[in-house]
Formats: C-alpha cells, sequence, structure tokens
C-alpha cells in the first residue's frame, strides 16, 4: 500500500529541483535523504559532489550507512517488498555510474561526503587559516558561558575609562549582577545581532528595524481578523467613543476619526489606533468581551443605539479567547513606532558596549585556546568571502560542490544559514546544482546552538534561500506509530501549539499527521497521574513525595514487562533531567527490574574507558608511567603487584617500554611472562613508527589486539569504548595528536 503522500515523496526525489521538506516525526525522512543522495548519484562525476550535512556524529554516520546498505542491497535481486522497490532502483542507477566513473563505492565509502556542519565549519577553517583569522582550529566547546562571563566582567571593569559602559551601568541602576547577566546572553547569541554593529549608523538600522516589526505586527493583526472587519466596528467604534465623552469620559479618541476614508492601516503611523482595539474589544483582563459584557461603561448603554448594539454583539458573539486575533492584537501592546532621543542615545551606549565585549571574548578564545560554534561559523564565513567578493576556497567549493543536502534544517542558526547561502552563491535551476533542505519545526530543539526556528519558518514561507527558489513541500504520512498513536498526538499537538506559525515570534503551528499503519489492541496511550498529598500543615512532604512517585513508576514497569514479552526492551523511561533518575534507577534494580541507564554516570567513571584513557596516554608518551602501570594492571594484562615491582621498582628514570624490552624470562614466573609478552607484542609494536594509520585507528588496533572487546564484552561496555573513540576523532580528526 502507497502513502498518501507518495506523490510528494515521489516528487522530492527529483535531482534536477530544490526543496525545502518539512518532515514530522515518523515520516521517513532519513529514507528520503538517502533516496535522494542515491539519484543525485546517478547524475554527478563526482561523489564529492553531492554534501549532505546534519548536526550530530551519529545521525551522519546512520545516513552514510543506509546509503551503502542500499548500494549493497541494489547487487542482489530486486526486493519483493513494495517500500523497498524505488531505493532499489535508484540505488541500481546509482551502480551504473559508480561503474561508469570507476568510483568503487563499495571499496571506498569515505568518498560518499556526509558530515556535521561543525565538522564542515572546522574544515573550512583549516582550509584557509589565514582568512579565517584563526590560523587552525582551536577545541571547540558547547559550553563557553564562563567564557561569556569573563568577557562582559572585563567590559564592566573598563567602566572608569569608558563612558558608554558608564552610562549603560547607570541606565540599569548600578546592578552589576544584572548587567553581567545580559551581556552574558548577548555574548551567547551575537550572530544574531552582530552583523548590524558592523554596518555603522545602528541606530538608524535599529529605527528602520523598529518601523519593519510593527508594520509586520500591524498586518499580522489586520489578516487574522476577518474579512470586512472595519466596516463592521468602525460604526461600533467611533458610537462607543461618543457615548462615554458625553458622560465625562475618556472614550476611545485614537479611534473617533475612524471612517470608510480613513481606516487603519498598518502601518507604524497607525499604531496607537490599532492599540486602541486592545480597550474596544478586550476587558481590562485582556480577555475577548462577551455579548453580555456590553454596557454603558464601555461605551454601549441598553437604552442607546439598538442596531448598533446588536451589530457589536453579534461580531464580538462570534469569537473567544483561541480567536487568531487575539493574540496578534495583544502582541501590539508595547509597541512604539519610534525611538525617543533618550532610547537613541541609550542605543548608542548599549552597541559600543556591545563591541567593548565582543573583542573581550574574542581575546579570552586566544587566552583559553577555545572557541564557541558561533565563532567557528563566523570564521568560515570570513574564510569565504562574499558571493560578490569570493575568496579563492569559495571558488574552489564552487567548482567542486553541486548538492547541497541539509537534514534538521530547523535546528540552523543565523550563522549556518548564511553559510549556506554563500556556499550556494549564484546557483541557478538551469546549472544543475541543487539545494534540499529537511527538518521539522516542530521538533526545534537547538536553543542552546543558538538555533532559531523562525528560521525555518522564513524560508518555507519565501521558498528561497540566498539565491536558490525552492519548492516547499510537506510529508504527512506517520510510519512509526500506529493509529491509536498517532491520533493523540494529534488531538494533543492542536492544543500545544500555537494555532498560527510566527516566523518573528519562533512560534510553530502544528501539522497533524495521518498513520500509515492500522490501529492496534496493544498500543495506545494512557496517563497515570501522581497527585501530590498536601499534610495538616497545607504543606508536601516533597521527599515522601518523590519515593511514590518513583514506586509507581516501577511498578508500572514491571506490569509493562509483563504485558510486553515479545520485545527485548519494551519499557523506556525518559524524564526532564538525568538528576530524576539516580534514585529510580536504584529502586528500579532492587525490584529486580533489568536497567541499562544512558547517559547517567560520567563516561570517565567507566572501567572500559578508564583502560581506553591509558591505553591513549601509554601511545602517545612512553614515558607517562602511570599510564603504562595503569595499562599493566589493567584486566587487558592483569599482572600482578609483585610483578609491577619487579619490572621497575629498581629504576625510577627508566621508562616502562625500556625496562620491558630488557626483562629477562628466567627471572618471572611463567604466566607472568606470558602475559607481559602479549602486552609488549601489541604496545612496542614499531611497525606503526611510520604513522601509516590515524592515530585513533591505531589506538582501535591495539584495543583490539589487547582484547578489549573480549574483557568489556557488555554491550555498554562496547558502546562505552566506541564512545571514547569518536571523541578522540573529534579532537584529531586529522589524526593528529
Amino acid at each position: 500500500m502507497k502513502p498518501s503522500d507518495y506523490a510528494v515523496r515521489n516528487a522530492a526525489v527529483d535531482p534536477s529541483r530544490s526543496f525545502l521538506v518539512q518532515a514530522p516525526a515518523g515520516s521517513g525522512k532519513t529514507e528520503l535523504l538517502t533516496d535522494r543522495i542515491l539519484a543525485l548519484l546517478a547524475l554527478v562525476q563526482k561523489p564529492e559532489e553531492i554534501v549532505a550535512i546534519t548536526f550530530t556524529r551519529a545521525a551522519a554516520a546512520e545516513m552514510h550507512a543506509r546509503v551503502i546498505e542500499k548500494l549493497h542491497a541494489a547487487t542482489l535481486p530486486e526486493p519483493e517488498e513494495a517500500h523497498k522497490k524505488q531505493s532499489w532502483l535508484l540505488a541500481r542507477q546509482a551502480l551504473v555510474q559508480d561503474k561508469a566513473q570507476n568510483w568503487n563505492l563499495l571499496e571506498h565509502p569515505a568518498r560518499l561526503s556526509i558530515r556535521t556542519i561543525d565538522s564542515l565549519c572546522s574544515h573550512l577553517v583549516r582550509a584557509m587559516p589565514l582568512l579565517s583569522g584563526l590560523g587552525g582550529v582551536p577545541e571547540v566547546s558547547d559550553q563557553a558561558d564562563s567564557l561569556y562571563l569573563y568577557a562582559a566582567q572585563k567590559v564592566i571593569a573598563a567602566a572608569n575609562h569608558t563612558p558608554a559602559v558608564a552610562q549603560v551601568i547607570k541606565h540599569i541602576g548600578v546592578n552589576l549582577p544584572e548587567l553581567e547577566k545580559l551581556l552574558t546572553e548577548m555574548l551567547a547569541k551575537r550572530d544574531q545581532w552582530l552583523p548590524f554593529l558592523h554596518q555603522g549608523g545602528e541606530v538608524d538600522y535599529l529605527q528602520y528595524c523598529l518601523h519593519t516589526l510593527v508594520e509586520e505586527s500591524l498586518q499580522r493583526v489586520d489578516d487574522a481578523l476577518p474579512f470586512g472587519w472595519q466596516v463592521d466596528l468602525q460604526p461600533c467604534a467611533v458610537y462607543a467613543h461618543e457615548n462615554l465623552v458625553a458622560k465625562g469620559g475618556v472614550g476611545y479618541p485614537q479611534l473617533a476619526d475612524w471612517s470608510e476614508n480613513n481606516p487603519l492601516e498598518p502601518i507604524p503611523e497607525h499604531l496607537p489606533r490599532w492599540q486602541a482595539l486592545i480597550s474596544l474589544l478586550l476587558t481590562s483582563s485582556l480577555a475577548p468581551r462577551k455579548p453580555g459584557g456590553l454596557n454603558a461603561r464601555s461605551g454601549f448603554p441598553a437604552d442607546g443605539n439598538k442596531a448598533i448594539n446588536q451589530q457589536m454583539k453579534e461580531w464580538i458573539g462570534a469569537f473567544d479567547e483561541t480567536s487568531a486575533w487575539v493574540s496578534a492584537l495583544l502582541n501590539l501592546q508595547h509597541l512604539q513606532s519610534e525611538y525617543t532621543l533618550a532610547q537613541e542615545e541609550l542605543l548608542e551606549h548599549l552597541s559600543m558596549t556591545l563591541r567593548l565585549a565582543v573583542a573581550e571574548l574574542r581575546l579570552a578564545f586566544i587566552e583559553q585556546g577555545q572557541v564557541d560554534f558561533i565563532e567557528i561559523a563566523q570564521r568560515a564565513l570570513e574564510a569565504l568571502g562574499h558571493g560578490d567578493n569570493p575568496s579563492e576556497l569559495l571558488l574552489r567549493l564552487d567548482r567542486q560542490i553541486s548538492h547541497l543536502l541539509v537534514d534538521e534544517f530547523q535546528d540552523t542558526s543565523l550563522s549556518q544559514i548564511q553559510l549556506l547561502e554563500r556556499l550556494s552563491s549564484g546557483w541557478t535551476p538551469e546549472d544543475g546544482r541543487t539545494l534540499f533542505l529537511v527538518g521539522d519545526p516542530m521538533q526545534s530543539i537547538y536553543r542552546f546552538r543558538k538555533a532559531e526556528v523562525g528560521l525555518f519558518l522564513q524560508v518555507q514561507r519565501e521558498q528561497r534561500l540566498g539565491d536558490v527558489p525552492l519548492t516547499a513541500i510537506t510529508l504527512t504520512n506517520n510510519f512509526r506509530s500506529t493509529a491509536n498513536v498517532v491520533d493523540w498526538v494529534n488531538q494533543l499537538g492542536k492544543t500545544l501549539f500555537p494555532l498560527q506559525s510566527d516566523a518573528g515570534l519562533g512560534a510553530v503551528s502544528y501539522n497533524p499527521s495521518i498513520a500509515y499503519h492500522d490501529g492496534a489492541d496493544h498500543s495506545g496511550v494512557s496517563v497515570h497521574p501522581f497527585l501530590y498529598q498536601k499534610d495538616a500543615a497545607d504543606k508536601v512532604d516533597e521527599k515522601q513525595a518523590r519515593l511514590l512517585m518513583e514506586q509507581q513508576v516501577v511498578t508500572l514497569c514491571q506490569e509493562a514487562l509483563t504485558r510486553y514479552t515479545d520485545s527485548a526492551k519494551p519499557v523506556t523511561v525518559l524524564v526532564r533531567a538525568r538528576s530524576h533518575l539516580q534514585s529510580l534507577v536504584r529502586l528500579l534494580s532492587a525490584a529486580g527490574v533489568p536497567v541499562k541507564a544512558v547517559e547517567i554516570d560520567e563516561l570517565k567513571s567507566r572501567p572500559a574507558v578508564q583502560d581506553m584513557v591509558q591505553l591513549v596516554r601509554a601511545l602517545c608518551h612512553p614515558g607517562d608511567r602511570v599510564a603504562w602501570l595503569s595499562l599493566l594492571r589493567s584486566p587487558l594484562c592483569g599482572l600482578r603487584l609483585s610483578s609491577l615491582h619487579q619490572l621497575c621498582g629498581h629504576s625510577t628514570y627508566d621508562t616502562i617500554p625500556c625496562l620491558i624490552e630488557q626483562a629477562q624470562s628466567a627471572d618471572w614466573d611463567p604466566d607472568e611472562w606470558q602475559r607481559l609478552q602479549h602486552v609488549a607484542d601489541v604496545l612496542l609494536d614499531r611497525s606503526h613508527r611510520s604513522g601509516g594509520l590515524p592515530f585513533v585507528a591505531w589506538v582501535e588496533h591495539c584495543w583490539l589486539r589487547l582484547g578489549g572487546p573480549q574483557v568489556y564484552a557488555a554491550a555498554n561496555e562496547l558502546t562505552d569504548a566506541e564512545a571514547v573513540l569518536r571523541l578522540l576523532e573529534s579532537l584529531a580528526p586529522d589524526g593528529e595528536v
């Protein structure tokens, strides 16, 4: 059975067009992305012309593995399953091109350029170290808050000789901790405002931005209100104003001149008139007026014009607090159309202070040898130059890259959007180069990485990224869950998400999914609320309540294990913070429930990780005595303490490798000597002196020869060892230590 959105999916694979695909959870976006890569492989001259970008190494590895898996499957007979046939056909065509161009992708899968966006930025900085301004790639930290705080403190300390900083401090009432906090937060999202400071004339530009914001906000209200609303409300507003003024009240003076010839227009000059609608249409608690609430105090006396009273009641009665125009109107409350002179002066001081903060932050980066993701992205942009003044690197990439694919596009930041625009600058539909952007704004999670979901909505609305026009499409089928679960999520999503998307506010409306699988008796959602009990003093014993709640979770887990016996991992417990799981894990273990706690305890505290770290240290430096002794004592070798003393107790200065080479078998216990020789064969192997393998590969090679996977054979231990290798690769991506 074909999915209901089959035509959309089929069109998205067309390698001649550029797309922005909104792909909700469970909609098969990885399948679509890999099919798109296969379709492109059938056309390009080199696989490196296709660059696929995602956000995590795990996602990049999965995508890479899926493409290779499909290429392998294409060497076999056509599958019987209907949903696999398109991938098989696309992979067959890719293999034809592979053979014609002599790529040998199955033997050389590394030619597929599927990488994280951070590794792409790091690659660009390494390619042009002088143009990037970094001279290389320092350590990239996702926890740069301490550096932001340090820079903020340096700025505040400069107040005595920097009038702009002194004026900012005066403005916030000499609340230095608050200024520290504000500067830290601004530095953490400097990519969003720094380009404006570089233009000069900040106040004029901010005034222009304010006008634009007001116009967009007013237009949003105008669009949300029903057709003909001005015709319906104008006589009611003027009538109410006149009644209130006649009784000595203020009325609605901004609406007094409202007429057919003088309508409310979505322009900054009319902002006060639009704001007057708040008082007319909403109560003092900012809820929509009810027909029964219209009275003399609101300008509609019972003994007044009955026709107009009735007209207003009918108009108001058609809406409630969920109406789109209500929230749009409330957004106008605190807007202003012009900055005052005092505000303009303050903006000048703030601009100067922020410039100084950025300068201090860059000095902190140099001192600490660390940068954040924003800095790497910005320096990558500098290395590329501009579309009208491209660097040599951008010109080279323009010749090399023909197709860009971006996964999780909703999690891109402004700098990353600019990077994509620069890489695709000058592309046209006629030259055969394409963009393929996939994401789901409902799943935006990387706000800590300065991602802005409003950027996705803006590209979706404009159907363009830089020079490249895009066709915006949406996948609707959900292949992951049964109809029971999908229907429940759809029902809940309608109430949790905003009614309308708003790129400026980052508001994302909910798009319902269509279940591909039918409902099932065993599938559904059950809610088990936990109600806190209060004591006689109307207080909650939080410790006791937490214990009772965790015991309820243990009971639910036991019930699920009894019910779902056909699943290898039938139960998953999700919490808001890792600390919430620590005591729960102990309770589950005490109740006899087998538990695998993912990323609950620190990686460095696990035995497999500790031994692998000692292996890395030993391979890096023969003089690291502690690392060598730890390795010899570990289960990978297992020498007794007496043997270690026999090996090196007589020498304080010789390295352990030298002492191993000098050891004589006649002096050793046979079993201990055999253990020592096994380790010596691996760690003293001179075949790698030329550096033929990358360092990470050599570490893995030694780990395997030492029997690491046999000593630490549990699934979680194997995963821990792989995590260390991935971390080591990120620290030494080019094989250098």
